[in-house]
This record gives C-alpha cells, structure tokens and sequence, in this order.
C-alpha cells in the first residue's frame, strides 16, 4: 500500500466539544479533546501545524462541522467532511476517540 498522507487527523464534531486524533505514522497517534468556539479551533489549527498534519477528515451527523471547516479551510488546512454513516469504526462499542 502507498502512502498517501504522511500525517492525517480525524476530527469527530459535537454540539459542545471536538475529539481530535491526529495519526502520526504506524501505531502512533496523539489524542485530544477541544471546545467548539473559535479560540479553541485556532488551537487546534496550531496543533496541526506543530505537527505538520496536511489533512483533516470531519464526522459530523449535524450542522456542527461548519464553523470547524470553514476556520480550517480559511487557515489552508485540507479539510473533508466524511458521512457518519459511510464511514464506521473499528467494530464494537462506539466511542468518540474511535470515531476521531
């Protein structure tokens, strides 16, 4: 398999908080937990540029994911909102660092 994306996050968007996972190459991940206002998004964008991530993927089932993208976007962050229902988890019981 190629890779693609030397770094990449998942985002999993909620009404009152952003579970962020950022995957930094076999078996290493970095887990953290945001709020959804706007100096806590620019933290993120700061995370993500200390670590060089070049993409980040969102699952939002509501209209959450909005201000997330467009401050990722405007920041020059790749960013893609996935379905939540096209995209599963790891088999078992659901949790919002496996949705990130």
């Amino acid at each position: 398999m190629d890779l693609i994306y030397e770094r990449c996050c998942g985002i999993d968007v909620h009404k009152n908080m952003l579970m962020v996972c950022i995957f930094m190459g076999v078996r290493k991940k970095e887990i953290r937990q945001f709020g959804t206002v706007t100096d806590d998004i620019m933290e993120i964008v700061k995370w993500l540029r200390e670590t060089k991530c070049s993409i980040a993927a969102m699952e939002s089932t509501g209209v959450y994911w909005k201000p997330v993208y467009n401050i990722l976007e405007s920041e020059g962050i790749e960013t893609i909102v996935v379905n939540a229902q096209h995209i599963k988890s790891v088999p078992g019981r659901k949790t919002d660092v496996k949705d990130a």
